[in-house]
């Protein structure tokens, strides 16, 4: 995984993944952010919201989706923003208001 983009792709496919493979599928993608964000601190922190979206997603909501839609949001915000210093925060101050 490269980033961003693949870690929107591959949110849907925690839905069928086996649950023995679920935890490592969530590490790479919290990585993956991390990574992309350049948040060297915040693997943990992407690991816990995406699994959030997972429960979410579990008890009926959309949560899953709901992430994805901030994931691309903030990709779009970082091609038009040039300045923004800090993409990792900026989404965690949207999530937390969602």
């Amino acid at each position: 995984m490269n980033g961003v983009q693949d870690v929107v792709f591959l949110l849907p496919t925690l839905l069928e993944a086996h649950k023995s493979k679920r935890a490592a599928l969530v590490g790479m993608m919290g990585a993956a952010l991390a990574r992309d964000l350049k948040d060297t601190h915040g693997r943990l922190y992407s690991c816990k919201v995406i699994w959030q979206a997972w429960q979410a997603e579990i008890e009926g909501h959309d949560g899953l989706q709901a992430l994805a839609v901030e994931l691309q949001r903030l990709e779009v915000d970082r091609r038009e923003w040039k300045g923004l210093g800090r993409p990792a925060a900026l989404l965690a101050a949207r999530l937390r208001a969602a």
